[in-house]
């Protein structure tokens, strides 16, 4: 749990050694105190912790306002409340200005390793997805045409692609769901979806609700073939895909909006092939 820089606010010089202490025994940087909500305001702002240790009695307010005010400034900051009294009404206070965990005093140290734990291990499988979900769905995509149709498959990534583009005839979407939430869209023309559908199944005589089915199953495929390969790099991803929502016509605007995605275009002999996938940071869960 290095590189996790802490703050400990706490009116006890005593609970503020403990919790050092028992952060320290994790290789956990301490890289500030504050007796009271005057200093731990102030503090927070110039040191920007990662994470702050609250208590919530101190003697010129109480944690939680204090939280509050610290968040407004700092909404990248975590902050895990720490009473002797583990009261419903304080902990849905706590909640809902957003402090992200609270413990009850005498801290446990197994207890203290797990809340940080949990809280950033988000940020560490956020940063795993967004280095290797690219490859995944390129690897599944291709893997699958290469197999299905064969001849030529070349997947080419758009540099920049639009807020929003035109559909080719026949779109997809599917979400997935898991430790960060993503989606997938497919899109291609029906000229394209029924010569796949016709080579694949070796049927000429297949037509386009034909090829509208097999659409929505490729995508299925595509996508739930590259959450295996990211589940494979780490089970806390959970990953898994929920039902497809197909589209058709050509005058549908597909929005791509504003998470983080990637958009390709796969190029067969039977047509192109448009793919985009996207994940968003998911909110740390209360503890």
């Amino acid at each position: 749990m290095g590189n996790i820089r802490v703050m400990i606010v706490d009116d006890s010089t005593f609970s503020i050694a403990v919790l050092k202490r028992m952060l320290q025994k994790d290789g956990i940087e301490i890289v500030g105190t504050a007796l009271n909500m005057s200093e731990a305001i102030q503090k927070a702002q110039e040191i920007k912790p990662d994470l702050i240790t609250m208590d919530m009695t101190l003697p010129d307010g109480d944690g939680i306002e204090c939280s509050k005010q610290i968040l407004k400034h700092l909404q990248g900051t975590k902050i895990i409340a720490i009473s002797a009294m583990m009261d419903e009404e304080i902990i849905q206070r706590a909640r809902k200005v957003g402090i992200k965990g609270y413990l009850q005093k005498p801290v446990d140290q197994t207890d203290l390793d797990a809340a940080i734990e949990r809280l950033f291990e988000g940020e560490e499988l956020y940063g795993i997805l967004k280095n290797n979900f690219e490859e995944a769905f390129k690897e599944s995509i291709f893997s699958f045409l290469k197999r299905e149709i064969g001849g030529e498959v070349v997947v080419e990534k758009l540099a920049d692609h639009p807020m929003t583009t035109s559909s080719s005839g026949i779109s997809v979407a599917i979400g997935i769901i898991g430790r960060h939430d993503g989606r997938l869209i497919m899109d291609m023309s029906e000229n394209t979806a029924l010569a796949m559908t016709r080579k694949i199944l070796q049927d000429d005589g297949q037509q386009i609700d034909d090829a509208i089915n097999f659409l929505s199953e490729f995508t299925n495929v595509i996508g739930g073939n590259a959450c295996s390969l990211l589940n494979g790099l780490n089970r806390s991803f959970g990953l898994r895909v929920s039902p497809p929502t197909v589209f058709r016509g050509k005058d549908i605007i597909i929005s791509i909006g504003d998470i983080m995605s990637e958009s390709f275009v796969i190029k067969t002999d039977l047509g192109d092939v448009f793919m985009n996938v996207g994940f968003q940071k998911g909110d740390v869960e209360w503890m």
